[in-house]
């Protein structure tokens, strides 16, 4: 949908300073977190709109944006009048603030993914880490991703609360991708916890264990004959810390298809899941 039709869906309205643009490229980002949620379905990304530190949620038709604070707070807010189910993170809230846990998680996925890639790999910026809009950030840094929930039509949109990081990788001529997310358990960007089927005409496997102290992990690789590879790995942490790492053999996103750039993903999904269970890679140090 255009800037032209947006407009025309909601009718004339006064000037605002809301990026529409923005908006709906926040709505793109979260098919990308129900394609975390169920894995084997494509869809797109994008980024939410964020301004001054705080996120304008904007329902078409409905009331004017709201403005929320990102951050934990003790006591989390009551859901909008109308929500059936609240789409927000169910787990502990943070002890630390955000910039200092995006810190954090930066240092140690940068370590741990440094560490078993091949020799002379180097890593880049990637599209999938540029939050807000038109903001990119470097390789493997971690950002926050936070909306406020919104009622609409008995369900609820936005409610997004979680950290993500992405790369490019470069190994001679061969090129990858690696991305990451980690946020608390429950909502919709939580790690996968059950296998399920690929798709019709993909192929693809899946893996369920238990991990070293207790950990759930769910192991998943999908192709397209003759396109992209995706390895990844779910991470469920006794700590109610959630992680998904992926790796895929093109420069772009394998969601996209067209032919692979390398052999296989830079990561296989046994150093993806040794990157996901490194102890530093949690939202409660």
């Amino acid at each position: 949908m255009s800037k032209d039709q947006f407009d025309a869906a909601i009718g004339v309205v006064p000037p605002s300073t809301v990026d529409v643009e923005a908006v709906l490229d926040r709505e793109r980002r979260r098919a990308r977190v129900r394609r975390v949620a169920n894995p084997w379905t494509a869809a797109g990304a994008g980024v939410a709109a964020v301004a001054a530190g705080a996120v304008l949620v904007l329902a078409p038709g409905g009331p004017a944006p709201s403005v929320v604070q990102p951050g934990a707070a003790s006591t989390p807010p009551p859901s909008p009048e109308g929500c059936s189910r609240d789409p927000r993170p169910t787990g502990a809230p943070l002890r630390e603030k955000t910039d200092v846990v995006a810190d954090r998680l930066t240092t140690a996925l940068t370590d741990a993914v440094r560490q078993r890639l091949a020799a002379g790999t180097t890593l880049g910026v990637h599209t999938l880490g540029q939050y807000p809009k038109g903001t990119q950030h470097g390789p493997l840094a971690f950002y926050h991703v936070f909306s406020a929930p919104v009622a609409k039509d008995s369900t609820c949109s936005g409610g997004e609360d979680y950290f993500m990081a992405a790369a490019s990788t470069t190994e001679k001529t061969h090129k990858g991708n690696v991305w990451a997310i980690v946020t608390r358990l429950g909502g919709s960007a939580g790690p996968a916890t059950e296998c399920s089927p690929p798709p019709e005409k993909m192929q693809g496997s899946c893996d369920r264990r238990t991990g070293p102290h207790g950990e759930t992990i769910v192991e998943e690789m999908l192709t397209t004959p003759g396109g992209p590879t995706a390895n990844r790995v779910n991470v469920t942490k006794a700590d109610g810390t959630g992680l998904i790492v992926e790796a895929q053999n093109v420069a772009g996103d394998a969601k996209y298809g067209g032919e692979p750039d390398m052999p296989s993903p830079p990561l296989s999904l046994a150093q993806l899941a040794e990157v996901a269970l490194d102890p530093s890679l949690t939202l409660y140090p």
